[in-house]
């Protein structure tokens, strides 16, 4: 018998050192959700979730970290699945050789819910999954890898699991003038 438990916890601690890449997620949901808050539960902020239409065409956003980047072109309020879902199709896309990717939004806010078949009323139901509100023009990831082409292939897969319309941006290339030698006094 101590054999045997001395075989699992070698066999436990060889599973974890292994790297993230190779490990199996144990649940999608609970990836992207923040260590600490104050609150655990919280009232929903209706102005949050539906915002006035904007009036125009939306501004690009500035990239801060990346070369791409994606901003939402509508207002919604994103689950951490669809997120992370977002950013592992991104990642299968174009490889992970050279690819770099920064989240620009993260889901705070806890979203609460009661099981099926439960009679009103006894309290507020446990919280069930985070969301984030993102409001139209907000940059909600940016990526820096090596060829154009693979980055505008992986933005149109990973726009097709968001819900919502999304639009590409690069960034913005300062070109230099070139030194003229032929002007002459």
């Amino acid at each position: 018998m101590h054999s045997i438990m001395s075989l699992f916890t070698v066999f436990r601690r060889s599973v974890e050192t292994f790297p993230r890449v190779l490990q199996p997620f144990r649940n999608y949901a609970q990836l992207l959700r923040p260590k600490k808050s104050k609150y655990r539960k919280m009232q929903k902020n209706i102005r949050a979730v539906l915002p006035a239409v904007p009036d125009g065409p939306i501004p690009k956003p500035e990239l801060k970290f990346g070369n791409y980047g994606m901003y939402a072109l509508e207002s919604i309020r994103l689950t951490a699945a669809q997120l992370e879902s977002a950013r592992m199709t991104l990642v299968k896309a174009i490889g992970r050789k050279g690819l770099k990717v920064w989240l620009r939004v993260f889901p705070h806010i806890p979203v609460s819910r009661k099981p099926l078949e439960v009679r009103m009323g006894k309290g507020k139901g446990a919280v069930d999954h985070f969301v984030s509100y993102v409001k139209a023009g907000r940059l909600l990831l940016e990526y820096s890898c090596p060829a154009q082409n693979t980055a505008k292939m992986g933005f149109s897969a990973a726009a097709y699991k968001l819900p919502i319309r999304v639009a590409y941006v690069e960034k913005q290339q300062t070109e230099i003038e070139p030194k003229r030698t032929d002007i002459q006094l």
